[in-house]
């Protein structure tokens, strides 16, 4: 396929899946967007992963989407968990999850894209002290699943710690 269709065709197809899933909202009993709706943000994340893969010999450049798409991406986790689960007060410290997505996007641009080292590191560092931040506050406030996994966190930052300060 000639280079100038594929963004036509990626926008496209993108436009089918979002039509498509909306249109299973209306046409099958008992399903509701109300409780689905977060998957539209897992379409948009697509929509920011896809292009440096479509486009490789603009990786370089196009991998920065990676950076939206992460937020897009945990947006929807964070967004699907409460809506399946009816736990909204769950955001009310789940935000911390953002520079998490924040930095898992650089450590992918930096990786996909061949961006300096030292970029991957600084995303992988704003992604471990917000999980371990996450963690903590979900410990404290969260459901008693949620004080589980915060608290796994927890334990897994202090670990990760210990185990770079040997190497």
């Amino acid at each position: 396929m000639p280079e100038s269709r594929r963004g036509s065709v990626f926008i496209g197809a993108l436009l089918i899946l979002l039509g498509a899933m909306l249109s299973l909202f209306t046409f099958i009993p008992g399903l509701s967007i109300g409780r689905a709706w977060p998957l539209i943000f897992f379409i948009l994340a697509a929509g920011f992963f896809l292009p440096p893969f479509i486009w490789p010999q603009s990786r370089q450049g196009l991998s920065g989407l990676l950076i939206p798409g992460s937020i897009l991406a945990v947006l929807g986790f964070i967004f699907l968990y409460c809506s399946l689960t009816d736990d909204w007060p769950f955001w009310a410290f789940a935000w911390i999850l953002i520079p998490f997505s924040v930095g898992l996007g650089l450590a992918l641009a930096a990786s996909v894209g061949g961006w300096a080292r030292v970029v991957f590191w600084v995303g992988i560092w704003m992604l471990a002290i917000s999980l371990a931040i996450f963690g903590l506050f979900a410990t404290l406030f969260g459901s008693p699943f949620i004080q589980v996994a915060g608290a796994a966190l927890v334990i897994l930052a202090g670990a990760g710690l210990v185990l770079k300060s040997f190497r």
